[in-house]
């Protein structure tokens, strides 16, 4: 029984006719077509998600060298000051109140990381705009 667009009833054939085997022929024809066309769709989509996978790979890769880049470059103390914007004496200061811990080298001298300078810039930024607040807060009453 073959139905048209609609769904309309447009040929019935019996089983052992040859319009029906044609008809099935076309069928497995049109089937094996379909199988095939999916197949280079989830290949393709395989590949897509492959070259994906690898530039987010690639891109983890250039995060983590630089991660590793940044911790592995080290300061002394009066370049970390420098960095800083205070005087050597007040990063010693800090050290001595225990407020910085520094990593040492091989001599035991204090060094830092960039990872080190960062945190010690934004805990200086919150004292900053703590002291600011208490300022004002003071001023106003």
């Amino acid at each position: 029984m073959l139905r048209n667009k609609q769904g309309e009833v447009s040929a019935v054939y019996p089983e052992e006719s040859e319009e029906y085997q044609r008809v099935e022929r076309v069928l497995e024809i049109l089937f094996e077509a379909d199988k095939k066309a999916l197949a280079k769709l989830l290949e393709k989509q395989e590949q897509h998600q492959q070259k994906i996978e690898s530039q987010v790979e690639e891109c983890d890769k250039k995060v983590i060298r630089k991660a590793v880049q940044r911790s592995q470059k080290r300061y002394n103390l009066t370049q970390a000051a420098q960095l800083l914007g205070v005087h050597r004496q007040t990063l010693y200061y800090w050290i001595h109140k225990g407020w910085v811990r520094p990593k040492r080298d091989y001599r035991r001298y204090p060094v830092f990381t960039v990872l080190d300078i960062e945190s010690m810039i934004e805990w200086k930024n919150r004292l900053k705009f703590s002291d600011v607040s208490k300022k004002s807060k003071t001023s106003s009453t």
